[in-house]
């Protein structure tokens, strides 16, 4: 999940921040919840005569045009191999992957970026298709004791307060939809772990070689991991509402304060204006950039577990609580061989998988139940980059 701090200074594009998953799957797959409103464009039949255009001598009146056909949340947008990928799916997976952050854009961004973002969700949705087929064939299963534990570690992960049920309802989903998820996610999780099978963690003189050969990965930079709590002042331009919204900021950092900042999360959930809300107003860990100038000094000049006295930002006032702190340096080997092992260990399993959807892809039979007769339907390039390989990001309820 993700909130949107845009930059005056970037151009008005926002700055996408990482914020802390609630749960992480497999790699390449997600836990998508949400139903979203993800316009699907349809083009008219036929177009309407210009107004006042003369008829023809002794013709008979021409009948409108017929409105395009309505969208339908069973609409089939593609097949993959038999398996329909409906609107409800699409709208489904850019709701829970993007439509927060879509609905917090003027306009003219949305324009922008729709088209790529209809592309990155098509190609998502093809990728899981076939993946969640492949498993079947190789005869996967989740059983209820697996889906029971991944809904207890859910639930776990979810600020105090609110519970799974409410939270899934927040995302406009029951409780059944998202255990339907998890036995997917599960069912691809145990074919990717059979599929990858065979690749082993790298020998220690490979990853020293790779450590000497990247210096610039091991510059480590100032960051902060801090959490939030937003007292929105967007649309708002009367100077008494204002007043009060500053005096309402500074009261609740008092109260917070008055309690060493324990009720932090607890007082975000219920107070804030931010979608962080959702997990205590944690905002995960940043560095310098990535945060409107005033948001930035202050949340570094904090002290760790501290709760700073109110910010003003184009947003409203925030009330700030640095977790943790760390201080740019270069890294030694000693310090990152256990994570770079890892690390090298999953980019050898993604490659593997990378090859194995490639070849899925491939050998798959895409087709565009609206597509005009005579064209030939194809399932929509990976984007550069992504092609031939699982989407790092895990999914978020």
């Amino acid at each position: 999940m993700a909130v949107l701090f845009p930059d005056p200074s970037s151009g008005g594009i926002p700055l996408i921040l990482k914020m802390k998953k609630v749960s992480s799957i497999l790699p390449g797959m997600a836990t998508v919840v949400g139903l979203g409103l993800l316009t699907i464009s349809a083009t008219a039949q036929n177009e309407t005569p210009a107004p006042g255009a003369p008829a023809a001598p002794g013709a008979a009146p021409e009948a409108a045009a017929p409105a395009a056909p309505a969208i339908a949340e069973t609409d089939v947008v593609l097949t993959v191999d038999g398996t329909k990928i409906t609107v409800a799916d699409v709208r489904e997976l850019f709701t829970g992957r993007y439509g927060r952050q879509f609905e917090q854009m003027p306009p003219e961004q949305r324009a922008m970026i729709e088209p790529q973002i209809q592309q990155m969700v098509m190609n998502e949705l093809i990728q899981k298709t076939l993946l969640s087929n492949a498993a079947n064939k190789e005869g996967m299963k989740a059983s209820e004791e697996e889906i029971e534990t991944s809904m207890k570690e859910i639930a776990a992960s979810i600020p105090e307060g609110s519970s799974l049920e409410e939270f899934a309802a927040s995302a406009g989903v029951s409780l059944d939809r998202v255990r339907k998820q998890i036995a997917e996610d599960t069912k691809i999780r145990k074919l990717y772990e059979k599929v990858t099978a065979e690749v082993t963690e790298p020998a220690e003189a490979e990853v020293k070689k790779y450590f000497d050969e990247h210096p610039e990965e091991f510059e480590q930079k100032a960051s902060v991991d801090a959490a939030h709590i937003l007292i929105s002042t967007q649309g708002i331009t009367e100077p008494a509402q204002l007043a009060a919204k500053e005096k309402a900021a500074k009261e609740l950092r008092e109260e917070i304060a008055a309690k060493k900042g324990e009720n932090f999360a607890e007082m975000a959930g219920v107070h804030s204006d931010c979608p962080s809300k959702a997990q205590g107003g944690d905002l995960g860990e940043f560095e310098k950039g990535q945060m409107v100038p005033e948001f930035e000094t202050a949340a570094f000049a904090q002290e760790v577990g501290a709760v700073g006295q109110t910010v003003k930002t184009q947003f409203g006032y925030h009330i700030i609580k640095v977790n943790a702190k760390k201080e740019a340096k270069t890294l030694e080997y000693a310090e990152v061989q256990k994570d770079l092992t890892a690390r090298l260990f999953q980019e050898g399993k993604s490659a593997k998988m990378g090859s194995y959807v490639e070849g899925l892809r491939e050998s798959a039979k895409i087709e565009q139940p609206t597509a005009p007769v005579g064209s030939a339907p194809a399932a929509p390039a990976a984007p550069e980059g992504n092609k031939a390989k699982p989407a790092a990001d895990a999914g978020v309820l």
